[in-house]
């Protein structure tokens, strides 16, 4: 379906005459001509069509793609919910995959997500799987020559914040909001700021570094009052604080909490909950004895 053939199924569905909807936005002649496949208008004029129908562009660009997720949206939601669960060998064809993709449309972001797949199964092993330190040379030029960040930048960030120091982390945090202020009020900005909050807690946590740790943990607490997944949010930022009291007092709830998940049924999420508390109890006695 083309860009035209979907406004006009869109304004038909709606009710909406052609004069109605062109009206103090462009000619009738103007969408017409659009809906017919015999000329393009400018994204301005398709953006004000989308709002007086009350369609949002995610919804636009879902039903563009036949109602799916674009491959990009389906690779990211890949990182988000799948990695965990697959092998070894499933992670390397989709490292072969991104790549060979990246060769044939010259599109950053697949060679991004190779080298973040790179990383994620140099991090599950003893000794590094793959040499990365010219995929982390790109990918620190990258972020480095981009000021505005958007969604994309602060996905990349977020998953390959082990590439950095915390000083650098710390200190970038502070310069994040002005690279992203022009997304602060976009729900998926906020999302993505609490994701990469808890990966750098998670982070803090590996590294023994208690106090960035502590400083993260609050930052989460504070932006959880104000994103789409709030409960969630605010329960992870209860974890991590429950957990920090166990490893430095032995005295918290922290199984308390992870029973609260597998009371609203995410069981999976507890059991990976309960085994980082028992990794990091672990590496912590190892690091007193």
């Amino acid at each position: 379906m083309t860009n035209g053939e979907l406004i006009k199924k869109l304004r038909q569905e709606r009710g909406m005459s052609q004069l109605q909807l062109s009206r103090d936005i462009s000619s009738r002649t103007t969408l017409s001509s659009f809906e017919n496949n015999k000329s393009r208008v400018a994204s301005d004029i398709l953006f004000k069509y989308l709002k007086r129908m009350n369609v949002t562009v995610q919804e636009y660009t879902f039903y563009l793609n036949n109602s799916t997720q674009t491959e990009k949206e389906q690779a990211l939601q890949y990182f988000q919910e799948n990695i965990y669960q697959e092998r070894d060998f499933e992670i390397q064809k989709r490292i072969l995959n991104f790549q060979a993709k990246y060769k044939d449309y010259n599109d950053f972001f697949f060679c991004c997500l190779s080298i973040e797949l790179k990383l994620f199964l140099n991090k599950s092993h003893e000794k590094p799987v793959f040499d990365v330190d010219e995929d982390i040379g790109l990918i620190k030029n990258y972020l480095e020559g981009i000021q505005q960040w958007g969604h994309f930048e602060m996905f990349l960030f977020s998953n390959c914040l082990q590439i950095f120091s915390s000083e650098y982390i710390r200190a970038t945090f502070n310069t994040l909001f002005r690279k992203t202020k022009i997304l602060s009020q976009i729900d998926t900005y906020k999302s993505d700021l609490a994701i990469f909050l808890n990966n750098c807690i998670v982070l803090s946590f590996e590294r023994k570094d208690f106090q960035n740790a502590r400083f993260y943990i609050q930052q989460l607490n504070s932006v959880s009052q104000d994103t789409p997944r709030k409960m969630y949010d605010k329960l992870m930022s209860n974890y991590y604080l429950e957990l920090l009291k166990h490893l430095i007092t032995r005295n918290s709830m922290v199984t308390s909490v992870i029973n609260q998940f597998e009371m609203m049924g995410f069981d999976e999420h507890a059991d990976r909950l309960s085994e980082f508390k028992d990794r990091m109890e672990y590496e912590v006695n190892g690091m007193i004895s």
